[in-house]
């Protein structure tokens, strides 16, 4: 078995000891944990389940004795943890729909926590399906998602030492917003892990930059890895297929958003570098990530138990398309349970030639932002603007259609905080947004209803894109 790890991760060391590196003790639970994964990813699909049922019973147990929504909701199902030794008596356990957890969120966090696991911090969704979800973190979620994080680096062949620069959604206002226009650079990736693992530098950018001047940085620092939006990677498309490629750029790798084979084949091509996308939300982390063979995405079984299930709520068969619903497996303050997350997937073939026995996605439809086109002309990634909309508050959930440069129409399900000047305070947000004295139309509704695909999107454009 190949060991190309060792090309991207060189371990800082505790003082005294060059060789072999010795990870501080503060890391080297997640380290140790990224080591299993080597181990586990090439059992046996139905040992894969086996294990995973065996997490899920401690999970169960744990929400039983400690989960007031939960404890109902087993109860009533007649649901004893130590009974689910097969995914059909997993499957007797009630699904958990995205909108019945944001009414319950409060019931659904623990009491009690087990010794050694502590709450370090909560987080919300994009609100990219109009309501954003809280989602509460641990020591132990976040020890996983470290050890994901370097995994889908060694599969996506993404060497860590080199130049990274994202350009995402940053949650600034005001003077740091400028500062973020601008490109901020730091000496690492992630400075959590400076102490562990060795990297370059990286640069951010707010996705909010006009995608011409995000080129111009771009140039100016010559990353080897691209980090963005699928949308805003079309854009720098367009404009480098026009102006040329980056000549340092290696990789890209997109992120937050649905990349259709389409866009894929459109970044390659004027980039001239390959474009990896891992399938992610915020509520779980790592769902699945390129398969190192090229055959679909891998879902990190170790992470989460995830089930496709069609319209009437049976497992899809290979070659499938149906709904996502994820079972978190090491997050003890915020379980999800068997939970909607939203999105569509196809199912790959049961076994990958590449001989790991984790489950393959063949294609992740996901959800979508798209760009909106501003009076001046140029374009603007949409995702800012839901951000600063469930930031504002007073509504449980919210749409935005372009219906042209200078008109935008504001669809809002209203909760109790709702207060008549937030219609002020909605329009300022979208002006600031389009950097412009718009026609904004706010609309009030007590829900917004879904569409006939069952798929709403909460930021829509029908303008007319630029070839």
């Amino acid at each position: 078995m190949e060991r190309e790890r060792w090309r991207f991760f060189h371990l800082r060391t505790v003082p005294g000891c060059r060789w072999p590196a010795l990870p501080d003790s503060v890391f080297a639970q997640a380290w140790n944990a990224y080591l299993e994964l080597d181990r586990t990813q090439w059992l046996d699909p139905a040992e894969l389940v086996k294990l995973q049922l065996k997490q899920v019973r401690a999970l169960l147990a744990h929400c039983l004795r400690h989960v007031p929504y939960y404890r109902e909701a087993l109860t009533d199902a007649r649901i004893v943890p130590e009974s689910i030794q097969t995914m059909d008596e997993f499957r007797r356990i009630p699904l958990l729909p995205r909108r019945i957890y944001q009414e319950k969120v409060s019931r659904a966090l623990p009491t009690q926590l087990p010794a050694g696991t502590v709450a370090t911090g909560s987080n919300q969704t994009s609100g990219s399906s109009g309501t954003p979800t809280n989602v509460f973190q641990t020591n132990m979620s976040d020890l996983w998602w470290y050890a994901f994080y370097w995994r889908d680096l060694e599969w996506c062949n993404v060497d860590p030492t080199g130049t990274l620069a994202a350009i995402r959604t940053t949650v600034t206002t005001g003077p740091e917003l400028q500062r973020m226009l601008q490109g901020v650079s730091q000496p690492c990736w992630l400075p959590a892990l400076d102490p562990l693992i060795q990297t370059g530098p990286s640069h951010c950018m707010d996705i909010r930059q006009d995608p011409r001047l995000q080129l111009q940085w771009l140039r100016s620092i010559g990353p080897q890895y691209l980090l963005s939006f699928p949308t805003n990677l079309e854009a720098l498309a367009q404009l480098v297929k026009r102006e040329g490629p980056l000549p340092e750029l290696l990789a890209i790798q997109s992120m937050s958003g649905m990349l259709t084979s389409e866009a894929q084949a459109k970044i390659e091509s004027a980039f001239g570098v390959p474009v990896k996308s891992n399938y992610s939300c915020a509520e779980v982390g790592y769902i699945a990530s390129p398969c190192p063979h090229g055959a679909g995405l891998h879902v990190h079984a170790e992470n989460v138990l995830l089930e496709v299930l069609d319209e009437q709520g049976k497992p899809c068969q290979p070659g499938e398309t149906g709904r996502v619903f994820v079972t978190h497996l090491h997050n003890l303050r915020g379980p999800f349970v068997r939970y909607e997350v939203g999105d569509e997937v196809t199912l790959g073939p049961a076994l990958c030639p590449c001989g790991r026995g984790l489950p393959l996605l063949a294609r992740v439809q996901g959800k979508i932002y798209p760009m909106f086109r501003l009076p001046v002309g140029h374009l603007k990634h949409s995702s800012v603007l839901a951000t600063f909309l469930r930031q504002m508050g007073g509504h449980w959930q919210h749409q935005v259609i372009q219906k042209a440069a200078d008109h935008v129409v504001v669809r809002l399900a209203i909760d109790t905080t709702w207060t008549d000047p937030h219609v002020e305070q909605v329009k300022r947000v979208v002006h600031d947004f389009f950097e412009a004295t718009i026609r904004i139309d706010v609309e009030i509704h007590d829900r917004l209803a879904l569409p006939a695909n069952g798929k709403f999107q909460s930021m829509i454009c029908e303008v007319e894109q630029p070839k």
